[in-house]
């Protein structure tokens, strides 16, 4: 009997590598099913089919506390995803969907803690770090022109030498040069043109259009509502070294020296922009 039960349990174990892929997969459960049935009807004593009921509802239980934790982690992560992405381009911070997964977590917890320096302090640690003959000739096959090219390489350099004051000033107009370019026109730091009292919520890179390309909803989402980039000057802000506006800096309304993070959210700026189009997707040879 304790042999038999030894090969009951170890039918079983031999199931349960199959169980993760259950989640996923509704025929393997029904597939699952069918094996527990087939074998059940194997067995003729009621304590073999005891110990093959119990081994099964065991993984069973596991399966469905297993599942209910993976959609507890996705609502947490979809939480996170919504908070960050309202409230980081507040302070001009964006994001490109290519930093690690963990860092969204650290930084909705430190932004519903309202610990700001820390905000800053994650994302200093996770500047792009960009090869430049790569990237210019990635920037060439899009169809950015030269001398755009040669404005964000001057950047590039200028922020890795850490003339930040430089960087800003070049790469805060570079934000909708580039954009026009990727983006079939459309700009990054801007409202969208009034027609017909049009909807001025949020930049125009948002809006859907027939020639611009979509944006892949990661980044999305962090476009839905101006950030501090895109909204009308707030007076009594420009001398704040977490301030960062489009029209205070490019009109030279700001009222103290530009900094390393002002030259670095230019950078993460200019990143999201690389990332956030959606590309078409092709099927035999066809553009969908």
């Amino acid at each position: 009997m304790l042999r038999q039960m030894a090969e009951v349990k170890a039918s079983i174990d031999r199931l349960a590598p199959a169980l993760s892929w259950i989640q996923k997969h509704a025929e393997a459960a029904t597939r699952f099913a069918q094996q527990i049935e087939a074998m059940t009807a194997r067995f003729s004593s009621p304590f073999e089919k005891f110990v093959l009921q119990d081994r099964t509802w065991t993984y069973s239980q596991k399966m469905a506390e297993d599942h209910a934790r993976m959609v507890a982690w996705a609502e947490r992560g979809r939480k996170d995803h919504m908070l960050i992405s309202v409230r980081l381009p507040q302070r001009g911070w964006y994001l490109s969907g290519q930093e690690p997964c963990t860092l969204s977590d650290r930084l909705a917890k430190a932004v519903r803690e309202e610990e700001w320096d820390k905000v800053d302090q994650e994302m200093m640690e996770h500047l792009p770090q960009f090869e430049v003959d790569p990237l210019r000739t990635w920037l060439v096959q899009q169809g950015v022109p030269d001398y755009c090219i040669s404005r964000l390489c001057r950047f590039l350099k200028h922020h890795d030498d850490g003339n930040y004051e430089e960087a800003t000033y070049l790469g805060v107009p570079l934000l909708d040069e580039i954009a026009k370019h990727l983006y079939g026109g459309k700009t990054f730091t801007t409202k969208r043109a009034k027609r017909g009292g049009g909807d001025q919520s949020k930049p125009e890179l948002a809006f859907k259009t027939a020639s611009g390309p979509d944006l892949v909803s990661y980044c999305e989402s962090f476009v839905q509502t101006f950030g501090s980039l895109q909204e009308d000057p707030d007076r009594t802000s420009l001398a704040n070294e977490d301030y960062w506006n489009r029209h205070a800096i490019v009109h030279g309304l700001m009222q103290r020296a530009m900094g390393v993070k002002d030259s670095a959210k230019c950078l993460m700026a200019i990143s999201f922009l690389f990332f956030a189009r959606k590309e078409k997707e092709i099927t035999n040879g066809k553009d969908e």
